[in-house]
């Protein structure tokens, strides 16, 4: 299992509705390549559209990473085919 922290904003006008810790949206670090996640909300409880903030993210494994997969790489997420949110590792926790 790979860990991560990371800073992530949330597009406002794109997603409409606040998310939870457990929330599972797919990222891309590697283009047109997409891995699952598993979001864990750090200092509260609700994620809102337009928010930005540190949360940890968890990845079964490295898979789909990227080479250059570390701190200060850059990374969208999506729903499906729509991106709702951007952001970037500050930590890597477990690898």
């Amino acid at each position: 299992m790979v860990k991560i922290r990371a800073t992530i904003r949330v597009y406002l006008g794109i997603r409409s509705t606040p998310f939870r810790s457990g929330y599972r949206p797919h990222f891309n670090f590697i283009d047109k390549m997409k891995v699952s996640g598993h979001i864990q909300l750090i200092d509260r409880k609700l994620f809102e559209p337009g928010d930005e903030g540190l949360v940890d993210i968890a990845f079964l494994n490295n898979n789909y990473l990227g080479d250059d997969f570390g701190v200060g790489k850059n990374f969208y997420f999506s729903e499906g085919p729509t991106i709702v949110g951007e952001g970037v590792v500050e930590e890597v926790i477990s690898a």
